[in-house]
């Protein structure tokens, strides 16, 4: 791995923020060192990791040249970002996540495709990976590259949100994306550092809305590792995580009225923060245990007995406050991917149970448009569409459930 980090050969920075990932930091860095463009440097920001993180990345570091470490207090995401920034020397800075792991070609690809089409940012898709399967995710809007006419006629109308409630536009993580600096630099280091939720879209929205041309690609060269510890169960202080919504909700909010002269996002961004306010309702909607409904499902009443279908991150964190408080009773969860789901410490189980249950509703806890709606349609042919529920868009939209 000896590779030689001659400071005139670095053209792209790659930051990985390293916290308490010590299970798969190695994979996740022998991806990123085995690329086939060498052009880089390789910058792990260990944010006060209290397990063996922090040695893995000297490790790595005495092994390849290319490598620096810093070593800080745990400050979050953003500042961890802001830290391996300032220290960046490349002309390009892409971003990974230290649970995750990248195709061979990626940085190449997305390099090549950059120069080539002569744009400020690109994007590709990227594998969501739950055990041994892979689910492939794309952006909202077609391929290509979009220069600022069409980021203003194409692009900006769904950034955020597009048609359905809820399909992304473009997806709002750092991650899978090269940057030219001065794209995301000003938005990353002015960032509020308290920000520990939507930080990337904190950052991205910005960047996307200055920038003078992007491109899009579908290929997937990115993978998202689905792991119990990063997966939303619950809140353990909602009074903290109401107070840390509003700072990311209004910083970012300020951010984008700045921006208000390039395009007028603020239903959008109120949209999108609707649709992660609605699956952490547990704490931040006060005396969300005191309805007489399972919101966002006003039909289902309190003390019914459901099965819970979907045990991703918004599956778990529903079946986690009712498996908590009571609030229904659960007769089972159910989904497609549960045998690894399972290998996860998950305790879902097959569809196939439902038919030898007994309950008063299936609630489908499936939060992107179409495989929710799809879910329903298969559910309620087969058990009745009286017996399946789903979320109600208009309440969530509504007056009553917008942040204070």
């Amino acid at each position: 791995m000896n590779q030689t980090n001659n400071q005139t050969n670095i053209t792209v920075s790659i930051i990985i923020p390293v916290y308490n990932v010590e299970n798969y930091l190695e994979c996740c860095l022998k991806s990123v060192i085995n690329q086939t463009f060498c052009h880089t440097e390789i910058i792990l920001v260990d944010d006060g990791s209290t397990d063996t993180s922090g040695r893995i990345c000297d490790d790595f570091a005495a092994m390849d040249e290319r490598i620096k470490v810093i070593h800080k207090e745990n400050g979050g995401p953003v500042s961890a970002r802001n830290a391996g920034l300032r220290a960046a020397l490349g002309k390009y800075i892409c971003y990974v996540d230290s649970d995750d792991w990248v195709e061979p070609n990626m940085l190449e690809y997305l390099y090549n495709t950059l120069k080539e089409k002569d744009v400020d940012i690109v994007m590709c898709g990227y594998y969501e990976d739950t055990g041994n399967k892979s689910k492939p995710v794309y952006h909202g809007l077609p391929e290509g590259k979009y220069d600022r006419e069409a980021l203003i006629d194409n692009i900006y109308p769904n950034m955020m949100v597009n048609e359905a409630f809820f399909e992304w536009g473009i997806i709002p993580g750092l991650v899978a994306k090269l940057f030219k600096r001065k794209s995301i630099e000003p938005y990353q280091l002015e960032e509020d550092e308290r920000i520990k939720m939507g930080d990337d879209a904190a950052c991205i929205y910005p960047s996307l809305l200055t920038a003078s041309s992007i491109y899009i690609m579908h290929e997937c060269l990115y993978h998202y590792r689905q792991v119990l510890t990063s997966l939303v169960r619950g809140s353990t202080n909602p009074a903290s995580e109401r107070e840390q919504y509003k700072i990311m909700y209004q910083y970012t909010r300020n951010k984008l009225m700045g921006l208000r002269n390039i395009y007028d996002c603020m239903e959008q961004w109120d949209k999108y923060v609707l649709f992660l306010m609605f699956q952490r309702a547990d704490a931040l909607y006060q005396d969300f245990d005191k309805l007489d409904f399972l919101f966002p499902f006003p039909e289902v009443k309190k003390g019914e007995t459901i099965v819970l279908y979907g045990a991703g991150t918004y599956g778990q964190r529903l079946y986690k406050f009712l498996s908590d408080s009571g609030f229904c009773n659960i007769a089972g969860w159910a989904d497609r991917n549960y045998e690894e789901l399972r290998k996860l410490g998950i305790k879902a189980d097959s569809p196939d149970i439902i038919s030898e249950l007994e309950f008063d509703h299936i609630v489908i806890a499936i939060t992107y448009a179409a495989a929710r709606k799809g879910a329903y349609k298969d559910l309620a042919a087969k058990y009745g569409s009286n017996k399946v529920v789903i979320i109600d868009e208009e309440l969530i939209l509504s007056e009553e459930s917008k942040i204070a």
